[in-house]
């Protein structure tokens, strides 16, 4: 009878060891979540051919946005 307790409670602990160790990583993996869309930035709509990017890579041009050089020639923005 002693044996079966103490493994019943060897199991428990394992358990909550176990339960313990996966919450904990949860809460790491739920950090770096919120640090990568902190560091998101907006997205702008080609004014030409409608494609979505970064804004840090568009050309703005007549208060508008574009994809590429070729693209803000031909809608006469700049």
């Amino acid at each position: 009878m002693g044996r079966i307790l103490f493994y019943l409670l060897l199991g428990i602990a394992a358990y909550v060891v176990y339960r313990w160790w996966r919450a904990s990583q949860r809460v790491e993996n739920g950090r770096a979540g919120t640090t990568a869309k902190e560091s998101s930035e907006p997205m702008v709509r080609c004014d030409t051919c409608g494609v979505n990017l970064p804004q840090s890579e568009a050309l703005a041009g007549g208060g508008r946005w574009y994809c590429s050089e070729d693209h803000r020639r031909r809608a006469g923005g700049g």
